[in-house]
């Protein structure tokens, strides 16, 4: 009917669908390791939104401090770090289950386990598009937050976001649109939601990392940089007359440039934000300190959430 000869595999196989279309979450090696798959999954949820999340301990130490955390953010931005070893320095060992692994990989989604409670998770990935949210990334963590908020399980957010992915396929895709949904779920939310500001927060992106409303609380490490936009973009906006008037454009934008870096400072912006800054060694006791007090946050939203799960 449509013209053009493809197999099945070609149509819907699983490239299609665990890379593109985002259809299917997570793929399986055979039968035994989906049933696996599955039983890890149904692991972190309770048996209906009437109950709340199973407990499951596994002797990891809530206080533990990891030193590595002091030092994976390179120092120049141009070099990239794995998200994942920040998720599992700060979860419980072992117990990250990472969901659509292979679709949006932007933005890192899964659950995991805090002193033995269930978490969801969500963390930008440098590796991939700079970590900046597009349509796929957005779609995924929406559809985590729905997941989270039917199940009564707290947020963690490890964000390093640039900023919504930009240029012409993005556009296509409908970014605008897509972000302003992200926003909207975001705000929509209810679940006890801590955020820990690892490196860059910028831009409307931004935004989908914080929540005005509910039980939220956001830290930053020192590598952490925040506002509209970062000083390496914004120097051309802010000061595009001067620039373009110069002499040599080039030459005066790297001068306005070393300048605004060298009165950057996390500290000075924290005090302006109001921002509390950690030692990142001890993102894990604090989260699971958050953790431990949103259960009683989590048991007065027992049962159908207002806005019910939309796949």
């Amino acid at each position: 009917a449509l013209g053009y000869d493809i197999t099945k595999e070609e149509l819907g196989g699983d490239h299609i669908h665990t890379r593109i279309s985002g259809c299917v979450d997570n793929l399986a090696q055979n039968e035994t390791h989906a049933m696996s798959m599955i039983r890890q999954f149904l692991s972190y949820l309770p048996s209906n939104v009437w109950e709340m999340p199973p407990r499951k301990e596994n002797g990891d130490d809530p206080n533990r401090r990891e030193e590595s955390l002091l030092t994976i953010i390179p120092r120049d931005r141009r070099k990239v770090y794995k998200a994942h070893d920040v998720i599992e320095a700060v979860v419980d060992t072992n117990s990250f289950f990472e969901i659509a692994p292979h679709f949006g990989a932007a933005r890192i989604t899964g659950l995991a386990r805090i002193n033995g409670y269930p978490i969801g998770v969500m963390a930008n990935n440098p590796r991939q598009r700079g970590g900046s949210t597009d349509v796929a990334a957005g779609s995924k963590v929406m559809r985590l937050l729905a997941l989270a908020d039917t199940f009564h399980l707290p947020i963690l957010s490890l964000a390093d976001e640039p900023g919504f992915m930009v240029g012409l396929e993005s556009e296509k895709q409908g970014i605008e649109r897509a972000g302003a949904r992200l926003c909207a779920v975001t705000c929509q939310s209810r679940m006890p939601w801590i955020t820990i500001v690892v490196g860059r927060l910028f831009g409307v992106a931004g935004q989908t990392h914080h929540r005005p409303s509910g039980m939220f609380r956001r830290y930053a490490w020192p590598s952490a940089s925040w506002g509209s936009m970062p000083i390496a973009g914004g120097t051309s906006a802010a000061y595009r007359r001067e620039i373009e008037s110069s002499p040599n454009p080039e030459t005066r934008r790297q001068e306005i440039e070393d300048r605004l870096n060298a009165v950057a400072s996390p500290f000075r912006t924290a005090e302006a934000t109001g921002q509390d800054i950690i030692d990142p060694r001890d993102t894990r006791p604090l989260v699971v300190d958050f953790v431990e007090q949103a259960q009683r946050v989590l048991a007065t939203q027992i049962g159908e959430p207002p806005i019910p799960y939309r796949p």
